[in-house]
Formats: structure tokens, C-alpha cells, sequence
């Protein structure tokens, strides 16, 4: 009867170890999957931020960046995760400011236009003209004001960005993170870009009445 015993529960014991090995190997399996998800998720997310600084940022863009912000979970590798949902983050804020940047800087570009086309004919002052001409100025100053601010915010951000690669770049490397090189271009270029802003603006508020 001890000896039955005993060997039941030799028997469950190994059991039990077979079940623990087994759960280890599957575990491990289970968090490769998942760093190997995030890394294509940090790749895909650099190549999308690489297109929006350098050539057209959309709100397509912005929303693929941000769906695989949504996809890079390693429940199993927290550290990893958490590095790539703040890289990711920062690239999807960058591209949206770079979206918008786009889209203020056309409306102010319409706005100096049609001051511009307004002021043209200074000849035909009437109270209606100088109500239309400073209406057209506050739409003017307002357009390039929230261009001005989303360009420094997008140079804020560029600014930050390697501080944000740092710990991905621990885990996983440079090579799937958007180079110093490229981060440094993209910000002297949003500085020319919110540096020709304030000489358009200076140079319309001139023209005005």
C-alpha cells in the first residue's frame, strides 16, 4: 500500500513537471510571437514617419500609425511594449502635426490671398471695404498663428523623439528606428517652414490698412 502510494505520487509529481515544462516552452513561444509583432509594428511605424516627414503626410498615414500603436501588445515582454507604444506615439503625434502643418499653411496661404486680392482694389475704400479688410486681416493673423504653433509643436516633438527611441533602441537596436540624420533634417525644415510663415505674416501686415 506505501509503496502504490509512493508511486502515485511520483507519478503525479512528473506529471505536474511535464505540465510546468510544457507551459514554460509554450510561454516562451507565446513572447517571441510577440516581440517579433512589435518589432514589424516599430518598422512599419518608422518607414509611415520616414514618408510623412519627407514626402506627404495624410490622415491615412496617421491612422495606420495608429492602428499599429493599437497592435503592438507583448503582454508577455511589458518593457517592450511599453518602449515601442511610446515611440509609436511620438511618431503618430509628428505625423499628425506634419498632416496638419500641411493643411494650415495652404488655408493661410488662401487667406493672404484673398486679402491680398482685397487690398488690390484699396481704390473703392468704403466703410464696407475697411470692414472687409480687417475681417480678411483677423482671418489672416488667426490662420498663421495656429500654423505657427503646429509647426513648433512639430519641431517640439521631432526634438524629443530620441529620447523616446532610447529604450526601444536598447531592446531592439537602430536599424527598425527613424535615424539622428533624418530627425535633424525634419526639424530644420519645420523650423524653415514656421521661419517662412512669420515673414509671409510680417509681409502681409504691411499691406493692411
Amino acid at each position: 500500500m506505501g509503496k502504490r502510494t509512493i508511486a502515485w505520487g511520483v507519478g503525479i509529481v512528473a506529471i505536474g513537471a511535464l505540465a510546468l515544462i510544457a507551459y514554460a516552452f509554450h510561454a516562451a513561444s507565446q513572447k517571441r510571437a510577440q516581440q517579433r509583432e512589435v518589432m514589424a509594428m516599430v518598422q512599419d511605424t518608422t518607414d509611415k514617419l520616414r514618408e510623412a516627414l519627407t514626402q506627404k503626410a495624410t490622415p491615412d498615414l496617421v491612422d495606420a500609425i495608429d492602428a499599429n500603436l493599437k497592435a503592438a501588445r507583448a503582454p508577455r515582454d511589458p518593457q517592450l511594449a511599453d518602449a515601442a507604444e511610446h515611440y509609436i506615439l511620438s511618431a503618430r503625434e509628428i505625423s499628425h502635426r506634419r498632416a496638419e502643418g500641411d493643411r494650415l499653411r495652404a488655408r493661410a496661404l488662401d487667406s493672404r490671398g484673398a486679402l491680398s486680392g482685397h487690398m488690390a482694389h484699396a481704390q473703392r475704400r468704403s466703410e464696407s471695404w475697411l470692414r472687409d479688410a480687417l475681417a480678411l486681416k483677423k482671418r489672416l493673423e488667426n490662420d498663421y498663428f495656429d500654423l505657427g504653433v503646429t509647426l513648433k509643436a512639430l519641431d517640439d516633438l521631432l526634438y524629443k523623439l530620441p529620447d523616446e527611441e532610447k529604450p526601444l533602441e536598447a531592446r531592439i537596436g537602430a536599424a527598425t528606428l527613424l535615424e539622428r540624420d533624418a530627425i535633424a533634417a525634419a526639424r530644420k525644415q519645420a523650423q524653415a517652414d514656421a521661419q517662412r510663415a512669420a515673414d509671409e505674416l510680417a509681409a502681409a501686415r504691411r499691406i493692411v490698412p
